[in-house]
């Protein structure tokens, strides 16, 4: 928000004026965008998008045809046993349970370098 600042200084527009441009919303959109692609291509993706955006031309172009970088990784994929059955069983506090699972899985990842990437339902990558 610090461009909206300049802004309000440079043209003495009000922040109403500002929030009410087409740019305002192209910005809200491009950071909504930004937020899904950190959901959707998790930390890693986030590192490497944000290393492509660095070497581009004063940090706002990404570089398509950049050579990639190995990256030694181990992945785990665990899913809750009968998960249905307890889902029949707890009912409105299947959320609690399947949470406290997450936070073991998170934790684990965590102790030992690594990040847990992705949470579905009752599966974690």
């Amino acid at each position: 928000m610090i461009e909206e600042d300049h802004l309000i200084k440079t043209t003495g527009w009000t922040k109403e004026v500002l929030r009410g441009m087409e740019t305002s919303f192209l910005m809200s959109t491009i950071l909504r965008i930004g937020s899904l692609m950190k959901v959707g291509f998790g930390s890693a993706g986030v590192e490497i998008i944000r290393n492509n955006l660095q070497k581009g031309q004063n940090k706002t172009m990404l570089i398509l045809t950049a050579q990639g970088s190995t990256v030694s990784c181990i992945f785990l994929f665990c899913d809750i046993r009968q998960f249905t059955d307890a889902t029949e069983c707890l009912q409105e506090e299947v959320f609690v349970f399947t949470n406290r699972i997450a936070a073991v899985v998170h934790s684990i990842c965590h102790s030992y370098g690594g990040a847990a990437n992705k949470n579905i339902g009752d599966a974690f990558l």
